[in-house]
């Protein structure tokens, strides 16, 4: 295996095994954080699962982790008093910068979900399990991925990022993991996705990407994780990803068609049938096994409706036969929003109280872009977005975050 696993238990501090970027480095910590353990019980059978864009990313290294020291940070304090109200069971944040000394995480658990002063009136909040790994953004490739002629920018590098880490991924959760069975699929390349939708040069049609860039360019910008936690008596996988937006590039669409793709790999994973080009990062191939429970979680990047992916990016999960999409988060925030500020949002065409995220009202308006969808053998009891109305108590709080959690609360027992 290209990497390890490190976990810790009982009231012990976790400490860090390093082995370069380039390799399948995990950071897993177990650990009670000097609080009292959960209790798990093997009958339980009801959980809230999230997924949480917080925005907790910055423009060098190292300086997540200066800012939150001291629990002084008004925007993490913000992202930490969302998750003490809603309390997930299992939470996957996106946009939480990775540093493999995971100094920043520990801070926010301790300093800000576990803090007590008077910013907070929210219980504390303790997760035993951690999980932070290394992804693609900000990983140098040496190519001139973007074609303005330089190799070194934040665009050239595997996925868009500064620095190797920006745009992390955190899951928190108070379920234990089978680490054995952990996969992370970082190292994918995207041409070994069959038949993949590679962006065309506007000049006779020709690849975007040399040879030599494909054999270095990643599908995932950041990663994909299939994480399976024991839920009671039964194992539920979480699958995490956060595909790159489908902006900021020109004709070729290069980032709308990768986030088609990496959408399209979960599609993949979860479709029967021989899948030896899906390699993890171990080494295994396959996809999911037809009897497995999952969740999908993550700032997927893509509205059914509106804004600018590509056609039925989302929908090749929506539609899945292993999906149950029928019951759609939402909010009566997210609807006030969308008439309060108008302009593009007065545009689309989809349900705005389905909207999750807060994006500019002169180009795409508000979107849904982040998603739980559990597999269909979970019961779904109840799902909402966090996107209070103006006015309310909470309202002061979503500013910390263009985007909104998304929470559901499935049930893996009997009716």
């Amino acid at each position: 295996m290209a990497g390890r696993f490190v976990v810790f238990g009982g009231r012990q501090r976790p400490r860090c095994l390093h082995f370069g970027w380039q390799r399948c480095l995990a950071l897993v910590f177990a650990s009670l954080w000097g609080s009292s353990a959960v209790s798990l019980s093997a009958s339980e059978t009801k959980f809230r699962v999230a997924t949480f864009n917080c925005s907790l990313n910055r423009e060098e290294s190292g300086q997540l982790s200066r800012d939150l020291a001291g629990g002084t940070s008004v925007q993490a304090r913000k992202v930490a008093r969302i998750l003490r109200k809603i309390r997930p069971d299992i939470v996957l944040l996106n946009e939480f910068d990775f540093e493999e000394s995971g100094t920043a995480v520990r801070s926010f658990l301790t300093e800000y979900l576990q803090a007590t002063g008077d910013w907070v009136v929210e219980e504390p909040l303790t997760y035993e399990f951690t999980v932070s790994l290394p992804v693609n953004t900000g990983v140098p490739t040496d190519r001139d991925l973007d074609h303005d002629g330089q190799k070194d920018g934040p665009a050239d590098a595997v996925g868009f990022g500064k620095f190797p880490g920006q745009y992390g991924m955190l899951v928190l959760s108070r379920f234990p993991l089978r680490q054995s069975q952990v996969r992370t699929f970082r190292n994918l390349l995207w041409k070994s996705l069959p038949n993949p939708l590679l962006p065309l040069t506007s000049e006779g049609g020709k690849s975007w990407y040399s040879a030599q860039d494909l054999d270095v360019l990643a599908l995932s910008s950041k990663s994909h994780w299939d994480l399976p936690f024991v839920v009671g008596s039964q194992v539920v996988h979480i699958l995490a990803s956060h595909p790159t937006p489908p902006a900021f590039d020109g004709a070729e669409d290069r980032n709308g068609r990768r986030n088609h793709d990496e959408i399209r790999f979960w599609k993949e994973y979860l479709t029967t049938g021989p899948k030896a080009w899906i390699i993890d990062d171990a080494g295994v191939s396959g996809g999911m096994a037809v009897d497995e429970q999952f969740v999908i979680l993550g700032d997927l990047n893509a509205d059914p409706v509106d804004g600018g992916s590509v056609t039925g990016a989302i929908q090749q999960l929506l539609q899945h036969p292993r999906v149950n999409a029928a019951v759609i988060p939402q909010s009566d925030g997210a609807e006030e929003a969308a008439k309060q500020q108008g302009q593009a949002n007065l545009r689309q065409q989809g349900n705005a109280r389905h909207d999750t995220a807060d994006f500019s009202d002169r180009s795409v308006g508000n979107l849904r872009a982040d998603y739980v969808l559990p597999s269909s053998g979970l019961k779904v009891r109840d799902a909402s977005v966090f996107w209070p109305l103006p006015g309310s108590p909470d309202f002061e709080l979503i500013d910390c975050s263009d985007h909104r959690l998304v929470w559901m609360d499935l049930d893996t027992g009997s009716p």
